[in-house]
C-alpha cells in the first residue's frame, strides 16, 4: 500500500467520525457510596443522631444519595472529557494523514501515533485498523 492509499483510508475514517460522532456510544454512570458527608468550613461531615431512646445513626435519603445537581455536574465533566478526547483523536489522525501525504512517516512516528491513540477512548478495533494500514505502508 502506498502513502496516498493509506492517507485516503485514514481520512475516510476521520470523516466518518466527524459526520457521525454518535456512532460511539458512551454510558455515564454516577454511583453513590453509603453515606456522603459534606462539611463546610469547620463543620462536621456526617452527624450521628440517636433516634428515640436507642443508640444509632440516622441518615436521611438526601445524605446518602447525590443530588440532581451533583449528577448533572458529573455528566458535564464526563462530556467535557469526551469532547477533549475527540479533539485529541482528530488531531492525531490529521497528523498521521499529513505525515503520509508528505511521505515523512517513519515506523517510529507510526508507533508514537498508535501509542497516543491507545491513550484515548477510541475503540481498539479502530486503533488496530489504523496500525494495520500504517504497517502496510512499511511493507
Amino acid at each position: 500500500m502506498n502513502n496516498n492509499e493509506a492517507a485516503f483510508l485514514i481520512q475516510t475514517m476521520l470523516k466518518s467520525m466527524r459526520e457521525n460522532p454518535a456512532q460511539f456510544n458512551f454510558t455515564v454512570n454516577v454511583t453513590t457510596v453509603g453515606a456522603m458527608g459534606i462539611g463546610g468550613p469547620g463543620g462536621a461531615g456526617i452527624v450521628g443522631i440517636a433516634n428515640g431512646s436507642g443508640v444509632g445513626v440516622y441518615a436521611s435519603a438526601s445524605a446518602s444519595a447525590p443530588s440532581q445537581m451533583q449528577i448533572q455536574i458529573s455528566e458535564q465533566r464526563a462530556n467535557q472529557e469526551l469532547n477533549a478526547q475527540f479533539t485529541k483523536i482528530q488531531s492525531i489522525l490529521e497528523s498521521i494523514i499529513t505525515e503520509l501525504e508528505n511521505t515523512t512517516i517513519s515506523r517510529e512516528k507510526s508507533e508514537t501515533f498508535i501509542g497516543k491513540l491507545k491513550s484515548t477512548w477510541l475503540p481498539n478495533v479502530v486503533i488496530a485498523t489504523i496500525a494495520a494500514i500504517l504497517e502496510q505502508v512499511f511493507g
